[in-house]
């Protein structure tokens, strides 16, 4: 079992094996991956627009236009221009619920040795499946890195914010809920490491 990661007093560089994050879409949501070392990072992309070309990056090669793909990248390519952030694990419960959901975890993450190793397997074996915003996204892949199950915590904050609306989204909540529990349980994820 890893150990717990306080939450840094200042920020920090990112060291390998750590969980990262910055916001897209002005906080609307949050993109995930695992730093890996030597400036690069691996992340479960999602389907995007094209809208046309990039240029290749000179760091990674990243051409950023191949989608819902696990792909290994520069730090420069993964942030696009965003603030990086570092996922806290093993903070307490009373802490959690009190943080913006997607950006730590009450559970410790494994050594950085073996979130590397998860990883790296991932990537070579394409083996986390398709991207799915609900059931397999960027964020279900970075904390199965870190602690061996797929959660997406950001995604539970956004169905707890739906059902705190009002009676009204009650019926809507408890529909999504629900098919989002249907489709989680379908969706379990196995692996060798």
């Amino acid at each position: 079992m890893g150990q717990p990661q306080s939450k840094p007093s200042k920020p920090r560089f990112p060291q390998p094996g750590d969980h990262i994050y910055c916001e897209r879409k002005g906080g609307l949501y949050d993109h995930h991956g695992i730093y890996v070392g030597d400036d690069m990072v691996i992340h479960l992309r999602g389907a995007a627009k094209k809208l046309g070309e990039l240029p290749a990056c000179h760091k990674c090669g990243d051409k950023r236009v191949e989608n819902g793909e696990i792909a290994k990248v520069c730090i420069d390519c993964f942030i696009d221009g965003d603030t990086l952030q570092i996922y806290d694990y093993g903070v307490t419960y009373p802490e959690f619920s009190k943080r913006k959901r997607g950006t730590c975890c009450p559970r410790y993450s494994r050594p950085p040795d073996l979130v590397i190793s998860a990883a790296t397997d991932f990537l070579e074996r394409n083996g986390f499946g398709p991207y799915d915003m609900f059931t397999n996204n960027c964020e279900h892949f970075a904390v199965c890195c870190k602690t061996g199950s797929a959660d997406s915590y950001q995604i539970e904050g956004h169905i707890e914010g739906v059902i705190h609306t009002g009676p009204f989204a009650m019926v809507g909540a408890s529909v999504f809920v629900a098919a989002y529990s249907i489709s989680k349980g379908i969706s379990q994820k196995s692996s060798s490491w």
